[in-house]
Order: structure tokens, then C-alpha cells, then sequence
């Protein structure tokens, strides 16, 4: 028989990986993950887990010389974890990355060279 080609999984735990291998394939590059709150969203958004999908590819960024979140410890939201190649900030705000762009682009002008950011 012909082998048919990949379907979508039906459920996350039919997926072939899991998020912190995406996430450690994007080592040594920058990689800032942005969640919002779960008060706002509802359940269905997982601040933690996408938290954890960053720290377990922490060990991937040291291998390659790189600071990981420094830290498997789930920070309260609005603290942003920014010292590293991985970064990772939950604001208090719904389905929106804006809460976070002043953070991002404060974490990111590290790698654009010459920012004016304030």
C-alpha cells in the first residue's frame, strides 16, 4: 500500500514532539514566549505549559553557550524572565501580545545592535 501523507494529529498527544523540542531547535537563536492570563482567556490558554515548553529547552541553550530562563520555578505573571536567549513574560491581558511589546522589544534590542528603545 502507499504510505499516505502526514495528517494533522487530532489531539496533542498524537503529535510525533513536544513543544520544548520545537523550542529547542530554535537554540542557540532568540526565542521570547509571550502568554497571556488565564483569568482573562479562560482555561484553555496554558501560560505554564508554555512556560515549561521554554525551561526544558533551557538545557539546549547551555550546551550551545546560551542563558536559558535561569529558573524552572513558574513566575507570577507581569515578571518577565529576560536575562537569557530564552525569554518568556505572562501579562495580565487576553488574546494580545501588546502587554508584552514593551518587554519584547527591551529583551530584543539586545540583538538588533543599535536601538533607540527607551
Amino acid at each position: 500500500p502507499v504510505q499516505q501523507a502526514w495528517q494533522a494529529p487530532a489531539a496533542p498527544d498524537d503529535l510525533p514532539v513536544d513543544a520544548h523540542e520545537l523550542v529547542a531547535l530554535c537554540a542557540p537563536r532568540p526565542v521570547f514566549i509571550s502568554s497571556g492570563s488565564p483569568q482573562v482567556e479562560g482555561q484553555w490558554v496554558d501560560a505554564k505549559g508554555m512556560f515549561l515548553g521554554g525551561a526544558y529547552a533551557g538545557p539546549v541553550y547551555r550546551l550551545l553557550g546560551k542563558k536559558d530562563f535561569g529558573t524552572m520555578e513558574f513566575p507570577p505573571i507581569g515578571m518577565p524572565l529576560v536575562t537569557g536567549e530564552l525569554a518568556y513574560r505572562q501579562h495580565a491581558g487576553g488574546h494580545s501580545t501588546g502587554p508584552n511589546w514593551s518587554t519584547w522589544i527591551a529583551w530584543a534590542c539586545r540583538y538588533w545592535g543599535d536601538c533607540k528603545y527607551d
